[in-house]
């Protein structure tokens, strides 16, 4: 059995009057989200049960965050997505984000309590930062921040960075609405990032030599998986959208690509899934479900 002892999984309960009940309103620049859907009240209940049940499969502390009924009224049901309210880094200071679009603002502010009840130093960035949880990746062994810029501006991931106290920042540019739908570290057991999948549809020729840069600088594999089909990419990109941790990658679908397969066993990585399907319907998959607390 792996070892977590040193990291804590914060989710959001679910709001008790439902979610999404009237159907979803999709946001502008997200393609993942299915406009109007209504998510079945019951199997969601049951998919958030099933990730409280495989982050107790690998023993992985949990910190539920409440739905408070003010987030329901305001009818800010991706709340749920935990991911983009917060970074946290190894010293126990979280930096709290601050959201692009008006639909999502002030999210955040329903979640300060608890990680303050958590003794977590918590701050906050500049009002004119934009920067959201999915838009990041924290590797806390070699200390990076990966920041996306589609709803990040510059100044966010800046502000960000020298706030969690990183030792370098990389931007990495693509057209998913959220660094997270575009790719995906990939930790050892010793959580050294060794690797990053990404779609590769996703990235322009400049966009995706910059990252191979990336990787080459930080000697890390890049396992680039291409679909031209739109919606064999939806699919990836959402199964990609997992929590990685060391030496465990949980994602919301069965790892199928062989290259991934192959890496993945080369490197003693365990790659598990569990559905969230009725959380797809908004874009969101089991990174944004969830977020790390060292």
């Amino acid at each position: 059995m792996k070892d977590f002892k040193n990291i804590k999984i914060a989710i959001s309960s679910l709001p008790e009057g439902g979610w999404w009940d009237k159907g979803i309103v999709a946001y502008q620049d997200n393609d993942m989200m299915s406009n109007g859907a209504v998510p079945n009240q019951s199997l969601l209940q049951q998919e958030h049960k099933g990730l409280i049940e495989i982050l107790n499969k690998y023993s992985l502390p949990i910190d539920i965050i409440p739905f408070k009924k003010d987030l329901e009224i305001k009818k800010k049901y991706d709340f749920v997505f935990m991911r983009d309210h917060f970074l946290c880094n190894v010293d126990k200071d979280i930096v709290m984000c601050n959201m692009k679009l008006s639909e999502r603002m002030n999210e955040g502010d329903f979640v300060i309590s608890s990680l303050r009840d958590l003794q977590y130093n918590v701050s906050f960035l500049d009002d004119d930062c934009i920067a959201e949880g999915g838009e990041f990746f924290f590797l806390p062994k070699e200390n990076i921040l990966l920041a996306g810029q589609n709803r990040n501006n510059l100044k966010g991931a800046e502000q960000m960075a020298e706030k969690l106290k990183v030792s370098h920042l990389h931007i990495i540019k693509s057209s998913g609405f959220h660094l997270d739908t575009s790719i995906a570290p990939i930790f050892n057991n010793e959580y050294d990032c060794i690797g990053i999948i990404c779609a590769r549809e996703v990235f322009s020729n400049k966009e995706i030599t910059n990252l191979r840069n990336i990787c080459k600088i930080n000697d890390w594999d890049l396992i680039e998986i291409e679909h031209q089909n739109p919606n064999e990419s939806l699919k990836f990109r959402t199964s990609m959208n997992g929590l990685t941790l060391p030496g465990l990658f949980i994602g919301s679908k069965e790892i199928r690509q062989n290259k991934i397969f192959e890496f993945g066993l080369s490197n003693n990585i365990i790659f598990d899934n569990t559905s969230v399907s009725q959380f797809n319907l908004s874009g969101g998959s089991v990174h944004c479900l969830t977020n790390e607390l060292f």
